[in-house]
């Protein structure tokens, strides 16, 4: 048998696909394979087919599933029942994740032995295993979705890896259009540019290179807010007085090096510097970080464990932040560096210990080509790497004693701070903090710091009231005063106002999952029907950011009815102002946890029709506004060709917009809201709305040089009218592309575009 999840799930016997029957086994066999070898529970199986709301018969239809996977396998013992859940036995020739992970093992270790070429046919052989995204069709089921994405980062490091490889060999001309397309695909990836950058020069296009990182950088400060970071900054400064060092190394260029140990040496000597920043306002917990150095500023030998300090507390409570401070104190104490790994305990979703432990190896010095693939040696060469070193390594957020048991050096000379919401009952000789919240006095101290003396005192009796309704949860006075710092107009009675009632309470006044649920379903419940339909709504959208006329779109009803409902949802702190300008008015947004909260109560509330005339409402706004912008640059419409998709309102959408100097700035704010509506639309089969989105931003990505944003909108409608056999859609989309590459100078591509766009509209009569 052959069981293959990198790309569509197929499961083949002799080359001849299996038929896996209904959808809820197809689910059930996908949540197994991404656990072989491993019973997974039935309440775990059963909350991946059905959501929150499994049916009574829940058990019986699993079993049912099981044995009809059982009988279409053509093997009884494929599936068998253990520990009251199911296992799936696959040997590890049988998947095509064992077999990638293989190669991969042989490519490294062929590279550490000094064969580059063979090395970078390995990685290539790894890579043509994929045939897509690793479980195409079915991370709409959380658990499938999270394995699948931890697929999509481990093909992402071994693609860089290869590249890697590729470029040492003196390959950046080929690898010049690969990268290209890399970066649109994962523009925030910045290793994806600075070996784009790196080709670039090599190849002899300084200008290019250049280029490159001028587009790097608007990217990362439109989409993130932050500059580049310091190995791309010092990148390009070396481009710009052509450092020698960027010339490729003859040796590795000419393949030269003949097999022995890997160079640089694979123990590493790098003193690793992973740290977060110190929080300059830090308050209060002294007898905390008084216990911390007592334990950790001791004497150290290495032949007895490092000391372990485990920080324990409610979300919120400040553990992060406490761990991190102590460590910044210590710094001189442990000059081999600090080693710091946030593992995500809290979520569904835990950090892989596998992939923690390849950080920390390369930022102790081991090449990437010298790092094991297995992790049992992977850890075996941490604690060797960490033997007699002064190293402290800070694991925040851990879910229990079992995700950091391989992450704990072994000698007595490092030191750890773990923090975790459970107390860690099981790390034998740790001392334990129990992180309470802060003292009145503190929590006074820390907001004045945060907000300023001067204007909290104005009013100490509601001062006091706040810090009060705060109950010393150091996030909640910290969201606080983030309120009254970006809301000068405020006094800190408008405040307590607005706090006092539990219902409309700063979502963050506690933050337990289950906490935050319950926050969320309070403020919920306290709305009124139609601000509970609209945010309902506004959940399904995936657009980080939207105006009045997107919530009027979704409503079907006028602005003015949908500001006042923002508004309400605003101040029961569903939503929040994200911006607040003349050129690009009031916009809203969602806390993550709070879009998912409501996509949740819409999912269950509003019926399947209902959800998706909404989101065709709200994605023919965007197109709407697309043509407004058209006509007042152009004076006019000179559409030649326009599709079926509907248009929501244009005069509603019209006179919601800001007055700008260019008509061009309307669209550019809705940069990633376009984005996402061609992205949302092809994953919904909306293939007319998507195209016709799609070219709606082209005048954008002309003016403004968006390549990036060109080339995957058109891709992805692009994909969306192939599978739905639009054939108008393809040939219009085609004929931008062609536009695209030959802006780029790419003419090769550019010709076969022009080739199939002239094929379809003959097809189709539009010629």
């Amino acid at each position: 048998m052959e069981f293959e999840v990198l790309g569509p799930l197929v499961v083949s016997r002799s080359g001849v696909p299996v038929d896996l029957g209904p959808p809820k086994a197809r689910a059930l066999l996908a949540v197994l394979l991404g656990r072989p070898g491993r019973a997974v529970a039935g309440g775990v199986l059963a909350e991946a087919l059905w959501g929150d709301d499994p049916p009574k018969s829940a058990a019986k239809n699993i079993q049912t599933y099981v044995h009809q996977l059982r009988r279409r396998l053509g093997d009884p013992g494929r599936i068998v029942h253990q520990n009251s859940g199911y296992l799936l036995r696959v040997g590890r020739d049988e998947s095509d994740v064992t077999r990638f992970d293989d190669l991969v093992a042989a490519a490294r270790a062929v590279h550490a032995g000094g064969e580059p070429v063979r090395a970078s046919e390995l990685f290539r052989d790894a890579l043509a295993l994929w045939r897509g995204e690793a479980y195409y069709g079915m991370v709409d089921i959380p658990i499938v979705a999270a394995e699948a994405a931890r697929l999509a980062e481990v093909r992402l490091s071994v693609l860089a890896q290869r590249v890697d490889v590729d470029i040492r060999l003196g390959r950046h001309t080929e690898l010049v259009g690969e990268l290209t397309a890399l970066a649109g695909e994962h523009p925030l990836r910045e290793w994806i540019w600075a070996q784009l950058m790196l080709a670039l020069y090599r190849c002899g296009r300084r200008a290019d290179a250049l280029k490159a990182y001028l587009r790097a950088r608007d990217v990362l400060v439109e989409e993130t807010g932050l500059e580049p970071g310091r190995e791309l900054r010092d990148l390009h400064e070396a481009i710009l007085v052509g450092a020698p060092f960027l010339d490729l190394p003859e040796p590795e260029a000419a393949g030269a090096r003949t097999a022995g140990p890997p160079e640089p040496e694979s123990r590493g000597t790098a003193v690793p510097r992973m740290l977060p920043g110190d929080i300059g306002d830090f308050t209060g917990h002294e007898a905390e970080l008084a216990g911390i150095d007592a334990v950790l500023r001791g004497d150290r030998e290495p032949d007895r464990p490092a000391p372990v300090v485990a920080v324990s507390g409610e979300g919120g409570i400040g553990k992060t932040t406490v761990a991190v401070h102590a460590a910044h104190r210590l710094r001189k104490a442990y000059p081999g560096g600090q080693l710091f790994a946030v593992l995500d305990g809290a979520r569904s979703t835990a950090a892989d210990p596998h992939e923690v432990l390849g950080r920390f190896l390369r930022a102790l010095g081991m090449p990437d080509a010298a790092v094991p693939g297995n992790e049992d040696e992977r850890a075996a060469a941490y604690r060797s790497l960490l033997a007699d070193r002064q190293v402290l390594v800070v694991l925040d957020d851990v879910r229990d004693e079992r995700q950091i048991e391989r992450l704990l050096p072994g000698s007595g000379t490092c030191a750890v701070i773990v923090t975790s919401r459970p107390r860690l009952g099981g790390l034998a000789g740790a001392h334990r903090i129990d992180l309470g919240g802060l003292p009145e006095a503190d929590g006074d101290t820390l907001l004045r710091r945060i907000v300023g003396s001067g204007r909290l005192a104005a009013d100490p009796t509601e001062l006091k009231r706040l810090l009060e309704l705060c109950a010393g949860l150091p996030l909640a006075l910290r969201i606080v005063g983030s309120q009254l710092v970006t809301r000068p107009h405020w006094k800190v009675a408008d405040l307590v106002a607005r706090l006092a009632d539990a219902r409309h309470r700063l979502n963050g006044l506690r933050h337990r999952d289950l906490g935050v649920r319950a926050s969320f379903q309070l403020s919920y419940r306290a709305l009124d029907p139609p601000a509970r339909r609209l945010f309902r709504l506004l959940g399904l959208l995936d657009t980080p950011e939207f105006a009045v006329w997107t919530a009027a779109a979704l409503l079907d009803g006028t602005p003015r009815t949908a500001q006042d409902l923002l508004d309400e949802l605003v101040d029961v702190r569903l939503l929040s102002v994200t911006a607040t300008s003349a050129a690009r008015g009031v916009r809203y947004g969602f806390h993550d946890l709070v879009r998912i909260y409501a996509r949740e109560r819409a999912e269950a509330e509003e019926p399947e029709d209902v959800r998706r005339a909404a989101l065709v409402r709200a994605f023919g706004a965007v197109l709407a506004l697309t043509e407004i912008v058209h006509r007042t640059d152009e004076g006019g419409d000179y559409t030649i060709i326009r599709g079926d998709a509907p248009r929501w309102r244009p005069d509603l959408v019209a006179g919601t917009l800001p007055e700008v100097a260019s008509p061009l700035a309307w669209l550019r704010v809705e940069r990633l809201s376009l984005l996402a509506a061609v992205r949302q639309t092809a994953e919904l089969g909306l293939d007319e709305l998507c195209w016709e989105l799609a070219l709606g931003g082209n005048q954008l990505y002309q003016v403004m040089c968006y390549f990036d944003d060109w080339q995957e909108t058109h891709q992805c409608a692009l994909a969306a009218t192939e599978a739905a056999g639009n054939r108008r859609g393809q040939s219009m989309l085609l004929m931008s592309l062609w536009s695209l590459h030959c802006a780029q100078r790419r003419f090769d591509l550019a010709d076969e575009c022009d080739t199939r766009a002239l094929r379809l509209t003959e097809e189709i009569g539009d010629s």
